[in-house]
């Protein structure tokens, strides 16, 4: 059989990279089994041969995606925040109802099993690995602070400190949150997210009013 028969032949199906949908299928999975080493063990004690074993692929290719434990973690907050993306683009007709909204979706993926696992190791091991640290502040100024910036834009702010704004809605919206999750504080329902979030927004916009 000549050269140029062989040139001419069609590609065996399957053969070369395999589809985009199945190369995603596999990322996934490999974040998800990541989320759970992490979750359960910590980000010190955690085993790339484990999450590898679970993930049902080798080492050698979980190292060719991500070459260090640390970008394995910042991949996997970017997973679980990927998961609300759709939300911040999200306008009601007000900036406070558009707010509020926000607030509610954020806490709904804060309030996930893995979401609640991954921020008390954040709470833990930041202080003993700055890599931890500066992986969950990038997540914090990309997927909490910058979409209220965008919000408070889209509505025609235009302040010096309007990151430094942000910054505060964030802190005042999430703080229940957060003292549920570092000392057991009352359980957070939707109902009184929703409640403690229109207080929130209600202070951020408008201040807590004249004294009685």
């Amino acid at each position: 059989m000549s050269t140029a028969t062989l040139a001419k032949r069609p590609a065996r199906a399957g053969a070369g990279r395999p589809r985009a949908d199945e190369a995603e299928r596999k990322k996934v999975a490999l974040l998800e089994a990541a989320l759970a080493e992490f979750a359960d063990r910590g980000f010190n004690a955690a085993s790339l041969r484990a999450i590898a074993g679970k993930a049902e692929i080798s080492t050698r290719t979980l190292l060719n995606h991500y070459p260090t434990k640390a970008a394995l973690f910042a991949g996997c907050l970017e997973h679980i925040s990927r998961r609300f993306t759709d939300v911040v683009t999200i306008r009601r007709p007000t900036l406070e109802e558009t707010l509020l909204d926000y607030g509610m979706a954020m806490h709904d993926n804060l309030s996930t099993d893995d979401s609640r696992q991954i921020a008390m190791l954040v709470y833990r091991e930041s202080s003993v690995f700055p890599e931890v640290r500066q992986i969950a502040r990038l997540q914090f100024e990309t997927y909490q602070v910058a979409p209220v910036v965008q919000i408070l834009k889209d509505f025609g702010y235009r302040s010096a400190d309007l990151r430094e704004t942000a910054v505060q809605f964030v802190a005042m919206a999430f703080g229940r949150w957060q003292r549920h999750l570092l000392f057991g504080d009352t359980p957070v329902t939707p109902e009184t997210t929703r409640a403690h979030l229109r207080t929130v927004t209600r202070i951020f916009l408008h201040g807590i009013g004249r004294p009685a």
